[in-house]
């Protein structure tokens, strides 16, 4: 019997089991800028929020200015957690993760403050130390990139966290007072003396040198609102942050155009939301001198940070392992697509479509996860009207929180669930993100052998098991059970024939009596 490669997720999400909606894992942030509530629901290993919202407290600004948490940030933190205990409770929320970073950290009055919180919350905070702060964050990179290499940077109202990882582990690691709102005060406006406290800071990290021509992976919400600003700002067309990618060099170009009094600075910066606005050019400011220091390839947003840590950090090793991207895929199925099993069997019945491809910017193994990750979810669109499948694919794949996938292999995905249902590709296309010629090909490809495999098995389990399909060097063989003899029309030919003009190969059809592969569930 062969087994699809997918059955281990499948058994790891049953032994993990699944955060249902109304009863999800809940996490309490309370951050220097803001204090933000999450409800995830799926499984610690690809968690989804179903529930997210913050409350801008401005908790570092009191600590900065007089050394305690009181005021008006006191006062509106109060009133938040009051809010928060409500929609916990609605949600189904039985133990929610709360926690404390840098604010409540280092306030005089600490405890009082949090014994106060405790009450209205109706549950134990967490104060994190330095340490602790930055392990989280890079567990949280790790869960969402899990072949994260190089510096993970998250930076906060009250402190500036920096970890190198590399193989799922953490090397060398800091927390560091420079955060936005520190920065601001500490600095009084000058931003030659901010400057001058964050390079003096970063210098005195001689293992930074070990990130050269390797990523920093940005978090935190003002490193997110700078991507977000440049995603705007190049026109790029897909407003999705997690994993979006800027060279070095045009990354410290942009964040020098952040700290200038130009109009086009004051242009740009006026799209951001009051409440990032002020701290984007000390944000620039730091990331530019990181970036000085440790001479990156690249910096890849990362979407998740020490909220997602708090899950992560809780998971045995060998589910840490497991590829977040197929976890997800097997989730949306169970939720979304007609059968799950039918992923399966679709997954071994293209099992050598691409035996003999050769990709241009994708390793022949990256598209081959790519491939598993499609035929998992190949069905997504069943219920939405035939007019629209393609279209509603197309974005729900872009869109999709996936995590452990770039912006080139979402849009790999893309493009191949899309040419399932006809696409008009033409019409689909991003500004600022394109495949190769080459990958373009292997995309619409894999689409139409979905197709193919619709035509004969209505996209349901039982009869692919009863086909079998080849990519040779110069023939795409298509075999058929005899059993098959009445799906066998005309339909089955033609798209045999597009799928195989589409790889530059000769159509076989042929019929021979087969064994049966049996997937298990």
């Amino acid at each position: 019997m062969k087994r699809p490669y997918t059955e281990k997720y499948t058994a790891a999400l049953d032994k993990l089991g699944r955060f249902s909606p109304d009863a999800p894992q809940g996490v309490l942030d309370i951050g220097s800028n803001s204090v933000r509530l999450v409800g995830f629901s799926g499984s610690a290993r690809t968690p989804l929020p179903i529930y997210n919202e913050r409350a801008f407290c401005r908790l570092g600004e009191s600590v900065s200015a007089t050394g305690r948490i009181e005021g008006a940030p006191r006062d509106l933190a109060l009133q938040t957690f009051k809010r928060f205990n409500a929609i916990a409770h609605q949600l189904g929320i039985e133990n929610l993760a709360a926690f404390a970073t840098a604010a409540v950290r280092d306030a005089e009055n600490s405890a009082a403050f949090v014994a106060e919180a405790e009450q209205l919350l109706g549950h134990e905070i967490r104060i994190l130390s330095g340490e602790e702060e930055a392990y989280f964050s890079a567990d949280g990179v790790m869960l969402g990139i899990p072949d994260a290499n190089g510096i993970v940077a998250d930076l906060g109202g009250g402190s500036l966290e920096l970890v190198r990882v590399c193989d799922n582990e953490v090397l060398n690691w800091a927390s560091l007072p420079l955060g936005v709102l520190a920065l601001q005060r500490a600095g009084q406006g000058d931003m030659a003396r901010i400057r001058a406290i964050v390079e003096e800071a970063l210098g005195a990290l001689d293992w930074l040198s070990s990130g050269a021509d390797l990523p920093i992976y940005i978090v935190g919400g003002t490193w997110r609102a700078l991507a977000k600003l440049h995603i705007s700002h190049t026109d790029y067309g897909l407003e999705v942050l997690h994993q979006y990618e800027m060279k070095s060099k045009i990354a410290d170009s942009f964040c020098r155009l952040l700290q200038q009094d130009t109009p086009e600075a004051k242009t740009l910066l006026a799209e951001v939301t009051a409440n990032r606005r002020d701290g984007l050019p000390v944000a620039s400011m730091v990331l530019q001198s990181l970036m000085q220091l440790s001479k990156p390839s690249r910096l890849i947003v990362s979407a998740n940070a020490v909220r997602e840590g708090v899950l992560y950090a809780e998971l045995k090793a060998k589910y840490r392992k497991l590829d977040p991207l197929i976890m997800a895929c097997e989730e949306m199925a169970g939720r979304m697509c007609k059968s799950e099993s039918y992923g399966h069997e679709l997954a071994i019945w293209t099992d050598k479509l691409f035996r003999h491809a050769t990709p241009q910017d994708f390793t022949l193994a990256q598209i081959e996860r790519l491939r598993v990750a499609a035929c998992l979810i190949s069905d997504l669109a069943w219920s939405n009207h035939p007019s629209f499948r393609a279209e509603t694919i197309w974005q729900t794949v872009l869109t999709a929180p996936f995590a452990g996938i770039s912006h080139h292999e979402r849009l790999f995905m893309a493009r191949a669930l899309a040419s399932r249902h006809e696409a008009r590709l033409d019409e689909m296309t991003l500004k600022g993100l394109k495949l190769s010629v080459q990958d373009e090909t292997l995309a619409h490809a894999l689409g139409l052998s979905f197709r193919l495999a619709h035509s004969l098995s209505t996209s349901l389990p039982g009869v692919l098991q009863q086909t079998r399909l080849k990519a040779k060097r110069k023939k795409l063989v298509l075999t058929l059970s005899p059993d098959l003899t009445a799906l066998n029309a005309p339909i089955i030919e033609k798209r045999l024939g597009v799928l195989a003009d589409v790889m530059g190969l000769e159509a076989r059809l042929r019929e021979r009596d087969l064994k049966v592969q049996e997937v298990s569930a």
